[in-house]
């Protein structure tokens, strides 16, 4: 499991290697490092779901995680872009790192709760929606108009069924 240190820790490793490149690279940080990042409410997460801007720098982020991984003795998969299915365009959040080589931005509140209102495959996404839920403001049908061009296209409507739920645990009923 990977802590907020430990995250922060590879992520700076991988913008140390990176740097030889020469380039700049861009990671949109999703899934739960996101929300350990930006809410310290959960401790840890098996990975780092990110999913790299310029695709034409994929290959050399990919080589560059699989060094760190060896270095830091980390899964090889710590950095993955297996959330990317759950990716409805690109909502900027918070940037979470910056060395000049490597800018890592959060995605969006907003389009994190919509990833995980996609996914929805366990308690842990669960809470990691409620965390989401209790950091975004407005009325409930304003947040549900906000999240939703972020839903993946044709899912099944118990995404809007869990919002209500999620909303009505947060926040009561209305």
């Amino acid at each position: 499991m990977l802590g907020a240190d430990d995250i922060r820790g590879a992520l700076a490793a991988l913008g140390a290697e990176l740097a030889s490149s020469g380039r700049r690279h861009e990671l949109a940080l999703v899934g739960g490092a996101a929300v350990v990042l930006l809410y310290g409410e959960r401790q840890a997460t098996k990975d780092v779901d990110a999913v790299v801007r310029d695709a034409a720098g994929a290959d050399d982020v990919r080589s560059a995680a699989a060094r760190v991984a060896a270095a830091r003795g980390l899964p090889a998969d710590w950095l993955n872009d297996r959330a990317r299915g759950f990716l409805t365009g690109f909502d900027a959040g918070e940037t979470l790192f910056d060395d000049g080589t490597l800018l890592v931005r959060a995605a969006s509140a907003v389009q994190l709760l919509a990833m995980k209102l996609s996914a929805l495959r366990d308690e842990v996404d669960f809470d990691d929606a409620r965390t989401l839920l209790r950091h975004i403001a407005g009325p409930k049908e304003h947040v549900w108009a906000r999240l939703e061009p972020f839903l993946v296209p044709g899912a099944p409507s118990w995404r809007r069924q869990n919002f209500d739920a999620l909303w009505e645990e947060i926040h009561g009923p209305g």
